[in-house]
């Protein structure tokens, strides 16, 4: 190979910019003439198999030092990393002043769509027009894409997915016990379903266990050989399935960057709803004109059965040597059981037309597909079931990763990070459910399932924290669960409270609220959310205060105003209940937007005579009496039910509770001898403790002095054991 100027050290010094500090980049390992006349090992000008997990990132030049014009290679330590460490990806964006040349055209040019490009396994610089095939521009827009040449897709330099020290379900042996076993257990339980009544077959008393299993063998000859009757229905229905898929009506979409193919990102034609109505429409026609009856599959179900087993067989064949003989096998470990139960080529297509991944096992599109979807611009909205707007999360709460991407923390995906594997295991579980209990078969496949998506799901935990490091634990902070989530609908701003109060030793209870409307999510803190609370809350009525500190939601959907009082009782009643509880109960809440009534509520929580104090952040709706169905609540006419210790807190720029509001209010209370304290905040506004999305409104000293207000009541009122109040009927004397 003839040595380029980079790599002789013949290359022009660099013009020098005063006032500017050269950024130190990734340099192409080469032999230089000082590593020949020293006697060192010359550096090979493209990694060996060992090198290749031993990238050299950030080389610099060292200026004046001895040897080529420009100084010899100055490898910082931080820049030489063991085998075992992983990559750390950089934006591979070069320019001229990096003195790199491509290895095909020796010239050091990186311009706009024809930038220099490092492979990700022998690091070798490829301008994007010189390489076969092109460099494509996803691989410098996303940043955390890798490119291998064609040189390290031959040689099988990419990505492997197994090794000698990490085999995925227990390695050559695993895997053969899986292809054998699993289709060996389909004829068992088949046999047990059709000719042992459901249950699992056994040998008679007086059979010997070889003639058993000569038994079992002659039931599924006779019952479950494949048929012609069965290769014509299964295969009509798969060519049928094809030409749906590649000639009905759909968009056409590309998929993410692929490492083995350059980084070239793959079309995809997505024709899944036409094809989904389409086969229901064809298949009711074939069952109405008795073309062909539906419940054929049920008569030819064994021998359906094999030809799908077998059919399984013969095309992992085809597409296992097919790929070894046309040379795009990927991700080979050397041992044939295992790559073959694994797969050798990488997105498979018949004709370039037919994606078999897309075809045999692709899902409808989640949350988080449209999520990736829209980080790219490539999302397609589409308006039909199942595929429904309110797929996508409007502006998505996200963690951003040292990778480049995002990891999605909001929707279904901010309660639980697999939880599509739990809408999978409903369905399972669900299909096993309407056969009953007598028959152990149909619970088989829930059981699997639950052990496989475990399985993958710590395997994708295991690429996760490789990948992503400390983000994923962000995510893990954020959403702990991983399957079920546990029903909250508490915001930020109110779980930190909370969880403020339960700090100073009191106990929090926090169930959520509005669960018979919306799911477990809190609602927003925009105009949406704020019309939908307004709405829930009168429809239901629903409870929001803290018993002591925290909150707590009816157990039904009733629209009574008497649902307050009756799920306050029942919260009161459950605290005190607690071994760890000294019975004496508080209560508080806050109204954020109005959309949860939490201080109105927390002031009709003081009307139960156990309620010892009650502190009312903003108490909507009180002066107005227009709390729950028919907007005519008792609230401030009940007052002198109060015999704990009240504590108002409104901002007196507070257009909820307007002043003539907040008069009426504090006259009512003293009317009705209540023992209260109302403190009114000067140039403060509604809802002035919500420390998220606050409008600018938020005002962290004055939010702690209400604190501090709310520690003082409850610190003298449900810790001390100070007795009842003494002095309350006593005239105040005006003396000085």
């Amino acid at each position: 190979m003839v040595a380029t100027r980079a790599q002789t050290g013949d290359s022009p010094r660099k013009t020098p910019y005063p006032g500017y500090v050269e950024t130190p980049t990734r340099r192409f390992p080469s032999a230089t003439p000082d590593s020949q006349q020293t006697g060192a090992e010359p550096t090979k000008p493209f990694a060996t198999d060992h090198q290749v997990s031993t990238r050299k990132k950030n080389t610099v030049r060292s200026p004046g030092a001895e040897g080529s014009p420009n100084g010899p290679l100055a490898k910082p330590t931080s820049a030489l990393k063991s085998p075992g460490e992983p990559r750390k990806k950089t934006k591979r964006r070069y320019t001229r002043a990096n003195e790199i040349v491509c290895r095909l055209c020796q010239n050091p040019d990186s311009r706009i769509g024809n930038k220099i490009v490092f492979c990700d396994g022998c690091d070798s610089p490829w301008h994007q027009q010189c390489h076969d095939p092109p460099i494509p521009e996803d691989v410098i827009a996303i940043e955390e894409s890798e490119w291998f040449c064609a040189e390290c897709i031959a040689k099988n330099r990419g990505p492997s997915v197994g090794s000698a020290e990490h085999m995925e379900f227990g390695g050559s042996f695993g895997v053969s016990l899986m292809m054998i076993g699993f289709p060996l257990l389909m004829y068992y339980m088949w046999i047990g379903a059709t000719f042992y009544d459901g249950h699992f077959p056994w040998p008679a008393k007086s059979q010997r266990f070889l003639e058993f299993l000569k038994h079992l063998v002659l039931l599924a000859y006779e019952g479950a050989f494949p048929t012609l009757k069965a290769w014509v229905i299964y295969w009509t229905f798969f060519g049928f399935e094809a030409l749906c898929y590649l000639f009905l009506p759909g968009i056409w979409t590309k998929g993410k960057p692929l490492p083995h193919k350059g980084g070239r990102r793959l079309d995809y034609y997505c024709s899944g709803p036409w094809s989904f109505y389409t086969t229901i429409v064809v298949a009711a026609t074939l069952h109405v004109t008795g073309i062909f009856k539906l419940y054929t599959v049920l008569d030819e179900f064994g021998p359906l059965m094999s030809v799908a087993i077998l059919s399984g067989i013969i095309v992992s064949f085809v597409a296992y040597f097919s790929a070894l003989y046309r040379g795009v096998q990927h991700r080979m470990t050397g041992r044939p059981i295992y790559d073959f139960f694994m797969g050798a080529e990488l997105n498979p297509r018949i004709f370039g037309a037919l994606d078999l991944k897309m075809f045999s096992e692709v899902r409808l599109p989640c949350q988080k597909n449209r999520f990736r979807q829209e980080e790219r611009g490539t999302l397609i909205e589409r308006r039909t079931f199942p595929q429904l707007p309110w797929q996508t999360v409007k502006n998505p709460k996200k963690i951003k990763t040292k990778t480049g991407d995002s990891i999605l923390a909001d929707g279904w995906y901010g309660y639980a990070r697999k939880i599509h594997y739990t809408a999978d295991l409903y369905f399972a579980l669900a299909w096993a459910l309407i056969t009953g209990f007598q028959s152990p078969l149909p619970w088989f496949y829930p059981v699997f399932f639950a052990i496989m998506i475990s399985h993958r799901a710590l395997r994708d935990i295991r690429k996760c924290e490789a990948k992503y490091g400390e983000a994923w634990e962000e995510y893990k902070r954020q959403v702990p669960y991983l399957f079920i989530p546990q029903q909250q609908q508490m915001t930020g701003p109110v779980s930190r409270f909370a969880r403020q109060i339960a700090g100073h030793g009191y106990i929090v209870a926090a169930p959520s609220s509005y669960h018979e409307f919306v799911g477990p999510e809190p609602l927003a803190y925009d105009a949406p959310g704020t019309d939908a609370g307004n709405v829930y809350k009168i429809q239901k009525a629903c409870v929001l205060g803290l018993i002591p500190g925290g909150f707590f939601s009816p157990l039904h959907s009733r629209q009574k105003l008497a649902a307050y009082d009756e799920d306050a009782a029942l919260a009161v009643s459950t605290l005190r209940d607690l071994p760890t509880c000294n019975g004496c109960i508080g209560a508080t809440g806050m109204c954020l937007e109005r959309k949860k009534p939490g201080g109105h509520l927390a002031f009709r929580c003081a009307l139960d005579p156990l309620v010892a104090a009650a502190v009312c952040y903003f108490a909507t709706d009180i002066h107005s009496h227009s709390l729950g169905e028919g907007k005519r609540d008792d609230s401030l006419d009940r007052a002198g039910e109060v015999r704990g210790e009240l504590l108002m807190i409104h901002g007196k720029l507070d257009g909820h509770v307007p002043p003539e509001g907040r008069d009426l209010i504090r006259r009512t209370l003293h009317e009705k001898g209540v023992c209260f304290s109302f403190y009114e905040v000067a140039g403060a506004q509604h809802a002035f403790i919500r420390d998220e999305l606050s409008k600018g409104r938020y005002d962290p000293f004055i939010s702690k002095i209400c604190f501090d207000m709310l520690l003082e009541l409850f610190s003298r009122t449900l810790k001390s054991d100070l007795g009842p109040r003494a002095g309350s009927e006593s005239e105040a004397e005006n003396v000085c």
